[in-house]
């Protein structure tokens, strides 16, 4: 039964790699929002992991979103050491140059079909 599950995962990752990477970015959106809960060392250490999973987008996909990821991983840098409205603030930039990825990329993925 698990090697069922693995090799279907494995089809649907290599199948599916336009819609994997849309919910990738779509999570971190997530991350973005516990990020802004946590403090100290967890804060850093979870803004790392989301600015290599951001950093890392542009090797999977066949279009240039360099400035969409600098501008997304700039904020996530600056929410580490953000309070209150500040941070809310950034949140909600960050939340919208997601979407805009989002966007540019299922805009891609549409237009090659």
């Amino acid at each position: 039964m698990v090697t069922t599950t693995e090799s279907n995962t494995k089809e649907t990752e290599t199948g599916k790699k336009g819609i994997n990477i849309n919910e990738k970015v779509r999570k971190l959106g997530n991350d973005i929002d516990t990020l802004a809960k946590k403090t100290g060392d967890e804060a850093s250490k979870l803004a790392k992991s989301i600015n290599e999973e951001i950093k890392a987008l542009p090797g999977e996909l066949s279009i240039d979103v360099k400035n969409e990821v600098k501008k997304i991983t700039g904020g996530v840098e600056k929410l580490v050491g953000a309070t209150d409205d500040s941070a809310k603030k950034l949140i909600n930039e960050i939340k919208t140059d997601i979407k805009n990825l989002v966007d540019k990329i299922e805009s891609s993925t549409s237009k090659k079909k």
